[in-house]
């Protein structure tokens, strides 16, 4: 017994795999982000060969890799780099290291080296959120899942809004394709590329405007106006595309239903049933695959909660703490 103490004290358990299925392991919570060399990361990925290879955006690439330890990664290599960008980068380190919660993807370590900028993160096993709304996944989500995210990720941004130790980390990229999953659904708030740090979660203002158009508050594609309620926004649009299966702008529907939120607000208008809305209202605004396969009760709290994060008045918004408690059943906020 007291050798069996003795070890629990000098080595902390390891934590659960991150997915029950893939049986990842899962990165130590406390530690500080690695520095990586190149050829580390070139050898993780297999110098980021074809097969690796996870995605590619306007940053540049992300691969999968394997580390030593057993650690699955996935290193975004950005294509371009400078001193000044080295700087902005290393300070972008700095603040995503303090940002540790199970759902949110946990920065590992990092790279620069020769012009050379990476960043390495844990893997998530199943791909975004975007990919399973959408179908190129071949099953539609069922509302137990599509519930599980939406409370999962709330609770990524409430951390970051309101628990972090470092203070209010405004994402500015909210949408589908930034929340990753693992194959119990289990949802990790990512890509902070757009990310920022408001020490005292005081009002900031960007003369350049950048995001993801669809999912921009109004103050914020007016004025460059940044606080944590534009996250809230952009979360409700999120939200309204777990009831809807709706992306927030599609071109291929017809005039008047190309704006999700847009759409969203004529239908409450026509219902003229706010914060509640009626059953006809529903029928109308969930997703086909739902039909009769969820509880009429949880996609009205949801459909409120959208109603209320994508107010015009960014004051009027609510905080993800009281966004939280409302997905999870627990108030309800007018």
């Amino acid at each position: 017994m007291r050798k069996m103490m003795l070890l629990n004290k000098s080595s902390p358990a390891d934590p659960p795999p991150l997915c029950s299925i893939c049986q990842h392991k899962a990165p130590l919570f406390g530690k500080p982000p690695r520095w990586f060399t190149y050829s580390e990361l070139e050898h993780a990925t297999s110098r980021f060969s074809q097969a690796n290879f996870l995605a590619e955006g306007g940053y540049g690439s992300v691969h999968r890799g394997h580390l030593p330890d057993g650690q699955v990664i996935a290193v975004k290599q950005y294509k371009s780099a400078s001193s000044q960008g080295d700087l902005e980068f290393c300070s972008e380190v700095e603040v995503l290291s303090c940002a540790q919660h199970r759902n949110v993807v946990m920065l590992i370590g990092f790279c620069v080296e020769d012009g050379r900028r990476l960043l390495v993160y844990e893997y998530i096993c199943n791909g975004s959120l975007d990919s399973h709304l959408y179908g190129r996944n071949g099953h539609p989500l069922n509302w137990s899942a599509r519930q599980k995210i939406a409370v999962g990720a709330a609770r990524g941004l409430r951390y970051l809004h309101e628990e972090c130790r470092v203070g209010c980390i405004v994402h500015r990229d909210m949408r589908p394709s930034n929340i990753l999953l693992t194959h119990d659904f289990e949802p990790l708030v990512g890509d902070f590329g757009l990310a920022r740090w408001q020490p005292e979660g005081n009002l900031g203002v960007d003369t350049r405007v950048i995001g993801t158009f669809g999912y921009l508050a109004p103050e914020y594609a007016q004025s460059g106006q940044i606080t944590e309620k534009a996250d809230a926004y952009s979360f409700g649009i999120v939200l309204l595309e777990l009831v809807t299966g709706r992306k927030a702008i599609d071109i291929n529907r017809p005039k008047g239903q190309q704006s999700l939120s847009e759409w969203f607000i004529l239908i409450i208008r026509i219902e003229q049933a706010r914060p509640l809305l009626r059953k006809s209202a529903i029928s109308e605004l969930i997703d086909p695959c739902l039909v009769n396969c969820c509880l009429e009760q949880e996609v009205r709290g949801m459909l409120h909660c959208a109603s209320l994060c994508i107010r015009r008045d960014p004051n009027s918004r609510p905080r993800m703490s009281q966004v939280l408690r409302m997905l999870e059943g627990d108030v309800l906020v007018s």
